[in-house]
């Protein structure tokens, strides 16, 4: 037996009435799924890019909506695994980058300028030798903001290949900037 939402919402597409099937959808459950979302992430933006996201896959599948007995549970079981996700996404970074030994820097000193232009150009080339998807990718996520979806719809990509990309451009980076922290200590001392 469907829940009353989900009957609602089949009877309103079944009618031809899509856009008020889905405003019962947005009306319903895009407050409290965005609530959900934020209590996992601590952060609204990414919260809000998840329930959009499963609002629509669910939007894209309205017609097989009555597979689904309890759309809500349904819907908060999507966010809670796509938020679940993308804090692991965000671990795996976070343990990538906390691997590099980045020194104090201040520009009040021209030693500490040289060595950020020096850094610069180190990771600027670290870009550079990655391999031409691995460095499109990379650029397309990390330089110019872009969504993993939007890369994927736009390089005709899967997202997980995003993800294992981005990885790959990560961890070559991490290593470029580790052998120039090596270098800078080791130059220290004559």
């Amino acid at each position: 037996m469907l829940d009353p939402i989900t009957t609602i919402f089949t009877d309103l597409i079944a009618n031809n009435r899509e856009g008020d099937a889905y405003q019962l959808l947005y009306r319903q459950y895009h407050a409290t799924l965005l609530d959900f979302s934020t209590a996992y992430l601590k952060a609204k933006e990414p919260a809000e890019e998840i329930v959009n996201d499963v609002l629509l896959k669910v939007w894209q599948m309205k017609e097989n909506i009555v597979e689904i007995s309890n759309l809500r549970a349904y819907l908060f079981t999507a966010v809670r695994n796509a938020s679940l996700d993308q804090l692991a996404r965000l671990r795996r970074e976070q343990r990538l980058l906390s691997g590099i030994p980045l020194q104090d820097l201040s520009a009040d000193d021209p030693e500490s300028l040289v060595i950020s232009m020096e850094l610069y150009d180190c990771i600027r080339n670290a870009i550079a030798a990655l391999p031409p998807r691995c460095r499109q990718v990379y650029e397309m996520v990390r330089l110019e903001g872009m969504r993993n979806k939007d890369v994927s719809a736009k390089l005709n990509i899967s997202v997980n290949t995003i993800d294992v990309q981005l990885a790959i451009a990560l961890k070559r980076l991490v290593k470029a900037v580790s052998i120039f922290n090596k270098e800078r200590t080791f130059s220290k001392f004559p």
